[in-house]
Formats: C-alpha cells, structure tokens, sequence
C-alpha cells in the first residue's frame, strides 16, 4: 500500500473557520504513486448525512461539495487498494453561522448608537460572561463587526485574529469571523470584544495624517458564542443582557495611530454587573460577508539594530521596512509621563522623516508614576523602519512586531548573486508589507486595495505565499466594487473615489484603468492555472462578461483611450490610447481563454470578434513614430506577433534594443509594460542583457534602488525622495521581475498548457556572472525544485519533481526531453555543446 495523501485543503485553506461559500473545494496531494485501478474515498464526518463517503477515481485530487450543513465538520481522504483503505490524518473546519437566525440582534453602546461624536475615537467593548463545563469540547465566537477588533478570554489575547476581520465594503457591507478560543478551563470566564472604527469611520483630526475622512459605519456587535460538548450552548448578542463599555484607548485612528491610557480600566478588569447594558440598533440592509483569507497574525518579532538621540527623541532602527505596530516596555519613573512613537520609512537630520508615509503619524501611551509595564497598538498598524521615542523616556525599550496575513509560504528563490538574492528579498519584504486583509499598495499612506499589481506581480504573491484562498477574497471585493456601468475602479474596496483626479488629459485616469479593472479577467484565469479550481472562473463570469462589455462601450473606432497609460515609465511619451488599447486586448485574449475553459462557445466567438476588430485598429500605429520610446515598440512589436507577422514583430524588436541602446542601455518603460518587455529580450536570447541593464546603479530601476539601502522595494525606479506624501518604501507594484527571477533565472515555470502544476518547464539560464540558483514551489501538485551550482566550467542541476507532476528539461547542452516525477541531476557545460551533457542520476 502507498502512503496516503498530504496538503489536505478546504478551499485552499488547511483547517478554516467560518467557511460560508455555497461549495467547498477539498483538495489534497499525492505522496506516492497511485495505480490506475486504485480508489479514492473521500470521507466527512459532521453530524449529518454529509458522512457518506464520496468514491474517486486514482486520479482525484479534488472535490467540490456542497457547503456541509454542520458546524464542526472533520474529513479524510484515503486510497483503497485490495480491499484495503489507508487514510490520511483527519482535517477540520467549521462553518459560518446565520448569525440572526440564531438569534444574535444588532448591539452598540449608548454613545455611539446613532453615530460618533466628532473627534470620538474611543474604543468601545461587549463582554460575555459564560461557563465552561467538563465535558466541553471546543468554544467558537462567531462577530460580525464593522471595524477593527480586539478578542480576549480573561484578559488574554487571541494567537492570531489580530486587526480583523477585514476590509468590506464600507457603505454595504460587514466583515465577519470566527475565533476559536481554545480549550478552556471548566468554570465562570468573560470573553471580550473591544471594537475601532477602523476604516468605517475616520475622524478629520487636524492633530493626525489621514488619507480621507469617513463616516460610515458606527462601532456595532453582533455576536454569538457556542459551546460544543454534551450538547451545543449558545450566547448571543442582545440589548439590555450583553455589556458594554468604553476602552482605555482613547483616541484609534486608522492612518494616524493610537492613544493608550496605561491607567484606564481595560475591558476584562470591569465588574460586568456595574457596566452599562448594551442598547439595539438597526443593522440596516448590510450584508455580512466572511472574508476567506487568513487571520492577520504577528509572524516576526525584531529587536532594535541600533539606536541614537535624535532631536526631538531616540531613534532605534528595526534594520528592515516592515509592516507592523511598535511595542513599548517602560521601567518605573517618579512622574506621570506620556511617551509618543513616531514611525517612519526615513530618517533626517533631526529624527525620523515622515514624508514618504503622511504625517503627522504617532502612537502614545500615558504612564501613570511608579508604573512598569509594556504596550503595543491593538487597532492599527504602521509601514516603518524606524520609531522614534519622544518625552521621558528613561527605562523604555522599543520592539517591532511584524504583522501580516498567514498566508503559509510557498516557495523561495535563492542566488549565489548578492544582487539577485537582495532583488528578491526587497520584493517579498515588500510583498509581505502588504499583505493584508486585502494586497494595499502601501502600509502606511494609503492601505488602499490598487489592483494592477494582482496579475503584474502574480509571481511574487503566488510563487511566495499560498494565497489560493487570499486572492479569492480580492476577487470578491472587485466584484462588490464592480459599477452598474461594468466599470471595475482601479481600487478595492472602493474606499476613496478617485474621479477628478486628472492625469494626461483625463479626469478619472485615477479611477479608471484598463490594466487596472482587467484583474477581473486576469487573475481568476491565472488563479485557475495555479490552483486549478474552475469555480473562480464560474464565480466571475458574469463580471468579466459586463467589465467587456464596458470597455467595449468606451472604445471609439476600436479602440480605448482612458487611465494612467505606461504608470510611472521614465519615456512617458507613448500614447496612451496605444497602451490603453493594448490592455483591452489583453483582457480580450484572457476572455477568450476563460470562455473555452469553461465551455461558452458564444461568447468565445463574440470575444474572437472583438479581437479582430481591435486588431484592425491598432494598425494606425503599425509604424512607430519618429523617436519611439520603448514602450511604444514593445507594445508594437508584441502586436505584431499577435497579428503573425513575424517580420514586423522582429524589425521591432531590433527598433527595441536600438532604442535602449540610444537611452544608455538603461530601461525606460513603466509599471504597465516592464514584464512584457522582460519576457520578450528573455525569449529572443537577451537575459545578459536584462540582468546586466536591471543591476544598475547608475540609472532608474533595481540597481539604483538597491544602492540607496531600500530593504523593501520602493514606488518609484529610482526611490528618491518626492514631494511629501509620495515615495513609498514599502510597495510591490514593481515586483514583476520576480518572475523572471523564478521562472527564467533559475528555470521554474508552470508549463503553458499544465493546469494546477500538473507539469513544468525546466529551462534555467546560466547567466554568466551568477554562481547559481534555485527555485522551489509547493505547488498544488506537489514540490517541485530546481537548483543550479557552477563548478568551475560545468553547471551542475538538480530537478525534483512531486509525484502528481512532470517536466519538460530545456537545459543549455541537453537535449530536450521529459522527466517523471523523482530527482534528476544533469551536469552540463556552459557552452551549449550538447555532447558534454549527461544526466547524472535519477531518483524515481
């Protein structure tokens, strides 16, 4: 008998809580070959006839069921062969209730019932007083909440769960979780929910940066508590019964931090008897939705590099850009004293410079004498490298604690190259920075939702993180975002409308971007491709249908001429209708693709129609124009291709790197056109020529802004210091050359035609300055590897491929040939000569 299977999934996630999609997908990977003739039983146990087994063929490695009507559900998959069966270890997850159908009403304190006062930024608390008996098994609180939360048992904080439950929609919709609060101790226990407003409500303090003001949803409970044993016990949000409170924070405020009052009663030290009762409000027609992603967690903890005063303070420098919050440990003083910490990407003469973040962003705690103790921010987080202290702070030491969604990682690219490796290192630091609730741009100016990256930086998210369930969530905020118009904004949620933002001629360039709205198109077709589950292409499919059908609306004589054209490229001068156009054929192409996938031969037709027709247009730009910029040409020339005139595309080309040569053999394109313009000198034989031009110091791009000392990548090519309020430290929007990275450098890559991993390519380029290296990926098929080590004028490769999958090797020197599932090591030289290639071992 094999061994079993391993990567057992729900919807992409190992063990979820609050699972309410109307399906769940169970996956799971193979640990050993399985023979044709062997059976596959799928088995959940719940308490309702979702326990009868489902049979599969050997080559399952899926299901789609109807969401189990249980709370509790645990599940197995095993592998029958002669009568025997050997199953995997079992899995859990549990599903989202119907909070007012189980009787949970609508609850906020007497303050904030109808709305905030101005400049109230107070936190507000419930508390539940429950008991737990022997025989309880597991106790689950389920909120929904419009805002940041904080849970704690007993004055205890939860491991994870930290800042949910997440980005919604802030006029129409609610976020909700679950917590699961862990095994407890029989007797009395108060379970507390301390609520900020977050980002549905955010006051206009002159004394704090904000990126807009909102006033949207007021601080609001509905809740409910169920205790699992000998029976279900239930508690539920109610007015008059559930207690309510105000907070020792005093002032959250989503972009300009958090007051704490060290001396204030915190919720769980309250007598609940003397705490006012909690009075009923209207939750309106809100939807509550329950995002997928994981809980935001604290991954990393770091400790001060080194520190200095300052000033107007000490500074202490984390080492690295993170996203965050700050913690404050404080020994005894004689006096009460107020301790602020001030965060930032930069430093300045005098202190911490908060120019690239907003400002003024602060965080303070006030300390009554003879007190000790520690504290860190609860209802907001910061983008920062450094964090200066001001006031008395004798005796006060600083940490940073890293927070992030918990996304598992995925994968990793390693290089002997200093450069490379520090490349890749900025990007996922960066990346990191911003995975949130929702992928934002930057964790500090903006935390804002823009889409472009999600399919230009696919690589550096997916090939990092497993976010098969993250990204589904991004997808539903588009589609919540999505206008009556089919129009898709350029962020999600939409929490700030960009129209009137004028740029290039066009007032709501801001707002609306093809490159931007296409994620709708995008990113469920390569979601697809990664995870291979078909629902996120059915999921959509009314919206795609309706963004096309928008800018089939918007275009004049075929084509488009609307948003941001070639974002922040160094040579603006392309036209915008050339690069706007050319993203409407993208979108096109990628419909055309998801309507065959998913059997709609109509609209596959009337796709195929509307390419021709842009096709056609676009030939008013057949020749470029006098002092074509790059991105002109490579746009021209991947037309061209598209066309099947290869002639063109190749005279193009050539125009292409005589233009870079002309440019100071520096690059000049932007955010738009910077992966196509890498694949392209990458396909045509030109990786020297990528490597040598991106490492540069001298010129706009990587080189330059790893020689300025970014430790996560910045906003712009060069990370100067802009005007304030610009110039992020801390963004993966130019992220795109980590595919390049993975999938050229060291040779990993999904075969084009392959769904889920099913098979790769293996085709590394020995870059002759690079000493090696590799690229691992967990895929949904399993691990695959790739890793490659010069030996003096040999380059020595090793390949893993995961049982479920196979690879086609395209080594320099070998012969092209395919590879089952095993180890596989080759030693080549350098000079593609494929008689001095061999393959040295294989390990099935």
């Amino acid at each position: 008998m094999p061994n079993t299977f391993s990567r057992l999934r729900v919807n992409g996630l190992e063990s979820p809580l609050g699972v309410d999609s109307a399906s769940v997908r169970l996956s799971w990977v193979a640990d050993e070959p399985l023979r044709p003739d062997d059976t596959i039983i799928v088995e959940l146990e719940g308490g309702s006839t979702d326990e009868l087994p489902h049979v599969l063929g050997a080559d399952a490695r899926s299901i789609v069921l109807p969401r189990p009507t249980s709370r509790l559900v645990r599940w197995r998959v095993g592998v029958q062969r002669d009568g025997r069966t050997r199953w995997s270890a079992r899995r859990g997850f549990t599903t989202a209730p119907d909070l007012a159908a189980a009787g949970a009403e609508w609850v906020a304190h007497p303050d904030v019932a109808i709305a905030r006062a101005e400049r109230d930024d107070r936190t507000v608390w419930f508390a539940f007083a429950i008991d737990s008996r022997p025989s309880d098994t597991r106790t689950l609180l389920h909120l929904a909440a419009p805002g940041v939360v904080e849970v704690r048992v007993d004055g205890q904080s939860l491991a994870d769960g930290v800042l949910g439950p997440g980005y919604s929609d802030l006029r129409t919709e609610c976020s909700a979780a679950t917590h699961d609060l862990g095994p407890l101790d029989p007797g009395p226990h108060t379970v507390t929910v301390e609520i900020a407003s977050g980002p549905y409500w955010i006051s206009d303090d002159p004394a704090r940066y904000s990126k807009f003001v909102a006033q949207h949803q007021a601080p609001r409970l509905l809740a409910m508590i169920e205790q699992f044993g000998d029976g279900t016990r239930t508690t539920t949000t109610a007015p008059g019964r559930t207690r309510t409170g105000r907070g020792a924070t005093t002032a959250a405020h989503w972009y300009g931090g958090e007051d704490f009052d060290a001396a204030g009663i915190e919720p769980w030290q309250h007598d609940l008897a003397d705490a006012a009762a909690a009075v009923a409000v209207d939750g309106g027609a809100t939807r509550i939705w329950w995002p997928e992603h994981p809980p935001l967690a604290v991954v990393e903890t770091r400790e001060e590099q080194s520190s200095w005063e300052g000033a107007r303070g000490r500074v202490v420098d984390f080492g690295v850009n993170l996203a965050g919050v700050p913690e404050v440990r404080w020994q005894p003083h004689p006096a009460d004293r107020v301790l602020e910490l001030h965060p930032a990407e930069l430093i300045g003469p005098d202190g911490v410079d908060q120019d690239s973040t907003g400002t003024p962003i602060f965080d303070s705690v006030r300390i009554p004498a003879g007190d000790s103790g520690s504290w860190s921010p609860r209802f907001g987080y910061h983008g920062f490298r450094y964090v200066e202290l001001r006031g008395p702070a004798e005796g006060a030491e600083v940490s940073a604690h890293v927070v992030r969604a918990a996304n598992a990682r995925a994968g990793r690219f390693e290089s002997g190259d200093p450069f490379l490796q520090r490349l890749h290192d900025v990007i996922d630091r960066a990346v990191q920075g911003n995975m949130h609730s929702v992928f934002t741009d930057c964790p500090h100016r903006e935390k804002l939702g823009w889409l472009e990256q999600l399919h230009f930086c696919f690589d550096a998210i997916a090939r990092g993180y497993d976010v098969e369930a993250h990204l589904r969530d991004m997808l539903h905020h588009a589609n919540v975002a999505q206008l009556p118009s089919g129009a898709i904004p350029n962020i999600v949620p939409e929490f700030v409308d960009f129209s009137g933002h004028g740029y290039l001629g066009d007032d709501d360039a801001f707002r609306f971007d093809v490159n931007w709205g296409g994620v709708i198109v995008h990113l469920p077709l390569a979601h697809y491709r990664e995870y291979g589950d078909l629902r996120v292409l059915e999921d959509n499919i009314a919206a795609m249908k309706a963004y096309v059908a928008y800018l089939d609306s918007r275009a004049v004589a075929g084509l488009i001429d609307f948003g941001l054209g070639d974002w922040i490229a160094i040579d603006a001068t392309a036209p915008r209708e050339l690069v706007a156009s050319h993203g409407y054929l993208r979108v096109l192409e990628a419909a055309e693709v998801v309507a065959g996938v998913v059997g709609d031969p109509v609209w596959a037709a009337a796709l195929r129609e509307q390419i021709r027709v842009v096709l056609r247009a676009l030939r008013r730009y057949e020749s470029p124009r006098p002092g074509a910029g790059q991105t002109e040409l490579v746009i021209l020339s991947d037309i061209a291709g598209k066309r099947g005139d290869s002639a063109a595309a190749d005279a193009l080309f050539g125009q292409l790197l005589a233009r870079i040569e002309a440019d100071g053999g520096a690059f000049t394109v932007g955010e738009v056109t910077f992966a196509l313009l890498v694949d392209m000198l990458h396909r045509r034989g030109h990786a020297e020529l990528v490597h040598r031009t991106i490492a540069r110091t001298d010129v706009p791009g990587y080189g330059m802004q790893l020689s300025r000392g970014v430790t996560a990548l910045a906003e712009t090519w060069s990370a100067e210091r802009l005007a304030v309020g610009e110039g992020s430290n801390n963004h993966f929007m130019l992220g795109m050359i980590d595919h390049w990275l993975q999938s050229d450098v060291a040779g990993l890559r999904q075969s084009p035609t392959s769904v889920a991993w099913r098979a790769a390519v293996i085709a590394p380029v020995f870059l002759a300055a690079v000493p090696s290296a590799s690229s691992v990926y967990h895929s949904a098929s399993g691990t695959y590897r790739v890793a490659w080590q010069r030996e003096g004028h040999r380059v020595r490769v090793e390949i893993d491929v995961p049982t479920d999958g196979r690879a086609r090797v395209l080594i320099p020197g070998v012969a092209p040939h395919d590879i089952e599932p095993g180890r596989h090591e080759y030693v080549t030289d350098d000079s593609d000569i494929p008689a001095t290639a061999v393959e040295v071992s294989t390990h099935g």
